[in-house]
């Protein structure tokens, strides 16, 4: 709106400047509101933008691949997961299990090692730090295989003499490894606590 509009409708000065102001004011009111919608015509654009541009990121993406490959890290971590503590529950199993035997006087540390290896071969349950049946099964050692345990009066060593032990040395009585393996448990034991040189020597032919 122009003064001299307003001069030529016959208002006076002091009306003019009055609406002159008033009419500044709603120019500069329209001015601030353009430039504020301007603005967030501007950010919302660059937000489509932006989502635009995901959104193609996503088309390019082997989405599927991605699952997949997420799926086989999951299993991979699961699987060793499980290994490490099938791993972790043995170790402790074998642990217990050496513990276990030692309140036991072995005739010697090689028997000690085949008794162990058969104790964890029956897979005895653990519950509250016991093995459930163990007592048994070495009561029952102490019984068949009594040569397999030290006594208070072990027999002397065999130097191929006379006697109820194998003969070695040689000789008609010499003790082939044919011999050795067709021994009772119970007799080899007894014949490796005797002779251990001559055992090894037969066990290495």
């Amino acid at each position: 709106m122009k003064r001299d509009f307003l001069k030529d409708l016959g208002l006076e000065d002091e009306v003019i400047n009055k609406i002159m102001a008033e009419n500044g004011k709603d120019i500069e009111k329209h001015k601030t509101d353009r430039d504020a919608y301007k603005t967030k015509y501007e950010d919302t654009k660059q937000l489509l933008d932006d989502a635009n541009t995901t959104i193609q990121s996503y088309k390019d993406m082997d989405i599927e691949g991605i699952k997949k490959s997420a799926e086989d890290w999951k299993t991979k971590y699961e699987t060793d997961t499980t290994a490490l503590n099938d791993k972790i529950a043995q170790q402790e199993y074998d642990h217990k299990a050496d513990k276990f035997l030692d309140k036991y006087e072995f005739s010697s540390n090689l028997v000690r090692n085949a008794v162990l290896n058969q104790f964890k071969e029956k897979k005895f349950k653990l519950e509250n730090d016991a093995f459930l049946g163990a007592d048994d099964f070495m009561k029952q050692l102490q019984e068949n295989e009594p040569g397999v345990f030290k006594t208070s009066n072990p027999a002397p060593g065999n130097t191929g003499g006379t006697g109820n032990h194998p003969r070695v040395g040689g000789g008609a009585g010499e003790v082939t490894k044919a011999d050795l393996m067709k021994m009772p448990y119970s007799k080899r034991v007894e014949f490796f606590n005797n002779n251990k040189e001559e055992f090894n020597r037969l066990m290495n032919e």
